[in-house]
């Protein structure tokens, strides 16, 4: 009898050790697969909407950053897990939010203007986590003119409302404890107020409305190596059609990232439970400009108190500042995760500083 029995272990261990090799195996040819209708959607014309055109993106309000804790390294979240921040960047990081969650990060944009981003979500076990988003821009007061027969030659008119939205579903599923994948589809607006056409001094259309729509997609994945910590993402944000206004076509600001994520201390040593040093860079390739690398660090002390920095080289091309700095407080009890994140960039004395703040939680 313990001969069989001893015969039953071998054969389960062997067992074991196949289905993980398999599972590996798997894992290794979907992440391939991923990146290979990443790079193809990216760089086919008949998908991504023709060649690259530098700085000639519209609704741009979307790659403003919507979290503290991206912006305060160089942008970068890709990497991240348990966070529903992930839902503005690499929608395949929603597969680990836990329970029910809740997200708002507010942006002090430049030139008076502001962003909001809100998200709430929930997993339903063994299906996926679901998740409702929203990025709002608030462009401040617009001042109109129109053509008038006196001293001036014009007058002051009432331009309406000056605003831009984007609304999302969002889904992510942690295929395994090792990989997640995940998708958005949103529908974005762009209210630019209204105006009169003139011909000559006569008017051609009166309180004509200058509103754009269009839907959006994200696709994104997350895998975690099981190397020393070493997490490899990739996403593509806001892939769409070519957009058509006034006769002239456009792209939304289409964005493709693969990153690379490790802890430092976990890298080089032996893992640490009360510091954790994150080291995350990715490659960016923008359909409005030329391509870029970005870095960001992030040190957490005891669980509890977070700095950050990083370098935006694609902001270093724009002869503007390239580093970001931010801090966050994380409040871990056994019923409820909360965190709060700030960061800071700065773009010079032409546009100034740029602040957020984030809160999220989930129970």
């Amino acid at each position: 009898m313990s001969i069989n029995l001893s015969l039953l272990d071998s054969m389960n261990n062997v067992f074991n050790k196949f289905s993980f090799k398999m599972e590996v195996i798997l894992m290794k040819k979907i992440f391939i697969v991923s990146l290979l209708i990443l790079i193809f959607i990216t760089i086919n014309p008949a998908f991504a909407g023709g060649k690259q055109n530098l700085g000639q993106a519209g609704m741009t309000f979307l790659s403003i950053s919507g979290s503290a804790r991206a912006a305060g390294m160089a942008d970068i979240l890709d990497f991240a897990k348990n966070d529903l921040g992930s839902a503005f960047y690499n929608p395949a990081g929603l597969g680990s939010v836990q329970g029910g969650a809740f997200y708002v990060n507010y942006t002090q944009w430049i030139a008076d203007m502001n962003v909001a981003h809100m998200a709430v979500s929930w997993n339903f076990e063994n299906i996926g986590v679901f998740a409702l988003h929203a990025q709002i821009m608030n462009y401040g007061d617009f001042n109109g003119t129109a053509i008038a027969q006196n001293t001036q030659g014009y007058t002051s008119v009432d331009v309406g409302t000056v605003s831009a939205m984007a609304l999302g579903l969002g889904y992510g599923v942690q295929m395994t404890e090792q990989f997640s994948i995940g998708g958005n589809v949103k529908l974005i607006s762009q209210q630019l107020g209204q105006n009169d056409t003139y011909i000559g001094g006569d008017i051609e259309t009166a309180g004509k409305k200058n509103d754009i729509g269009s839907f959006a997609f994200d696709f994104g994945t997350r895998y975690d190596t099981d190397i020393r910590s070493i997490v490899l993402s990739m996403s593509i944000r806001n892939y769409s059609s070519q957009q058509l206004y006034e006769n002239e076509e456009y792209t939304i600001p289409q964005t493709f990232k693969i990153g690379l994520a490790a802890d430092l201390m976990e890298l080089f040593s032996k893992p640490n439970q009360d510091h954790k040093v994150l080291l995350a860079v990715e490659g960016v390739d923008a359909r409005d400009r030329t391509q870029y690398v970005n870095a960001g660090l992030e040190y957490t002390l005891l669980k509890m108190f977070v700095l950050r920095a990083g370098f935006a080289s694609n902001r270093s091309q724009d002869d503007m500042s390239p580093l970001s700095v931010g801090a966050g407080f994380i409040l871990d009890s056994s019923s409820f995760l909360g965190k709060v994140d700030f960061s800071y960039s700065s773009f010079d004395s032409a546009l100034g500083n740029v602040l957020r703040f984030s809160i999220s939680g989930s129970f």
